[in-house]
């Protein structure tokens, strides 16, 4: 017994194939250029306090007996299961082959947060943890008596400053840089500041909360300490950060543009349309030191959509928003929302031909999915417009399948269908090749 308590095995298990293109798929699918932050978090955490880890990504496995194969070899002392929603058959899977083996297994992530009770009574894991798992899943590791332990665990917010720097080489990070992205060059990175957000958006709180309780975010010295090794470790060319919204405390996007001004890299982040509306000169500053493409929250441009589902911007917003980017030579990655509950073909119409004029960089449709947790999701059960309780159902957002009772589906997919067609006029040829080849994987099931 060290300072630290017994040290283990600990084997993380990634299981994220069913919308990362399924098996043997890393390096090749493009969704692939992401790095899962709380796994690489976690693993640092856990090394640091002299643990054994491995991980087993499903994405780099042949198959299910590849994954039980795997799980045998690692000799692992506990597997640490993540759960997305999209995920909850996969991992269940994966708890069933723990029991198996008679090793004890933990499940964690966005889904065991937010439904605790129904991981626990609907699958066979040993315990459940809700919440973030830095600070109380080692104590639990070195404190608990396994075969006494209470399995429903409560994790601690961590001091996000205090936290070593993820531990990326827990992922196969050859072939995540090497993976080719249809608009980010190669070696991308992406990279997060905080957790949480303080915004009400009914499609995705209180779930939220309760996966990260409080928005917190790191102190712009300590991102900038990953962001420096993560330019000197893998040279990359592009990077994201990935937060909900980089962009919402005005003092702290100028602070970082002070600093990162000296890395001379492109970057991308996530804003809300308000933001840059309210914040012309400072988007401006972000451009200066690098900003690409900024990925906003579009949703809708109706007002009555955009007030259902309580996302605090206006349709004006939206529009200026965009063409404040354009004029400022900035890309849009405009995430819009199709078949939320009580839309009109009318109204969806008004936000495609509003994407028509304004013509975006990339249009990212989806199909509102109503994700359990949420203000939305609520609505859409006491009204009778949930089609499934499945939760790999409700983790979907692809615009290829209804989700709810009353859009018309038939109507929205053919007339996103139609613009798809035309966007591709708006693109650069390469973008437009790289657009045209992914229509034919998706056609053949691949994509």
């Amino acid at each position: 017994m060290s300072q630290f308590g017994n040290k283990l095995r600990v084997t993380l298990v990634y299981p994220c194939i069913r919308n990362f293109g399924g098996f043997n798929t890393l390096g090749k699918h493009p969704s692939n250029v992401y790095v899962n932050h709380g796994f690489a978090s976690l693993s640092a955490v856990l090394k640091a306090r002299g643990h054994t880890v491995t991980m087993i990504d499903l994405r780099e496995c042949c198959g299910w007996d590849d994954v039980f194969t795997k799980m045998k070899l690692s000799k692992a002392d506990i597997f640490a299961v993540h759960m997305s929603t999209l995920d909850f058959h996969e991992a269940s899977k994966i708890a069933g082959f723990a029991k198996k083996l008679e090793v004890p297994s933990v499940a964690g992530g966005p889904h065991p947060s937010i439904c605790p009770e129904h991981v626990a009574e609907s699958t066979c894991f040993d315990f459940v943890f809700v919440g973030e798992g830095e600070k109380t899943f080692p104590e639990f590791l070195e404190e608990k008596d396994f075969a006494h332990a209470h399995k429903m665990i409560k994790g601690e917010n961590p001091d996000l400053n205090s936290l070593p720097l993820e531990d990326r080489e827990i992922f196969n990070m050859n072939k995540i840089l090497s993976t080719r992205h249809p608009f980010y060059p190669s070696p991308f990175l992406n990279v997060i500041s905080g957790r949480g957000c303080p915004f009400s958006c009914g499609f995705c709180k209180p779930g939220e909360d309760m996966i990260f309780g409080k928005f917190r975010i790191r102190s712009v010295e300590n991102l900038m300490q990953e962001i420096l090794h993560l330019r000197d470790r893998y040279g990359y060319k592009m990077l994201m950060v990935d937060d909900d919204s980089f962009t919402l405390n005005p003092r702290y996007v100028e602070d970082f543009c002070s600093r990162y001004e000296e890395v001379k890299r492109p970057f991308t982040c996530q804003t809300r349309a308000d933001f840059v509306v309210k914040h012309p000169d400072l988007v401006e500053r972000l451009r200066d030191v690098g900003l690409w493409m900024f990925v906003i929250g579009i949703e809708s441009f109706n007002q009555r959509l955009l007030d259902f589902m309580d996302k605090g911007t206006t349709v004006e917003q939206n529009v200026e928003a965009m063409k404040i980017c354009k004029e400022l030579g900035i890309k849009v990655w405009a995430n819009v929302m199709y078949g939320l509950p009580t839309e009109t073909n009318e109204e969806a119409l008004e936000t495609i031909n509003m994407v028509k004029e304004l013509k975006p960089f990339h249009h990212s449709p989806s199909f509102y999915t109503p994700i359990q947790g949420t203000y939305m999701y609520e609505y859409c059960r006491t009204h009778g417009l949930l089609l499934s309780e499945d939760p790999a159902f409700l983790g979907s957002r692809n615009p290829n399948e209804p989700k709810i009772v009353g859009p018309d589906y038939r109507f929205l997919n053919e007339q996103l269908q139609r613009l798809r067609i035309e966007s591709v006029s708006w693109l650069p040829l390469r973008q437009r090749i790289s657009k045209v080849a992914r229509w034919g994987l998706r056609k053949v099931g691949l994509n």
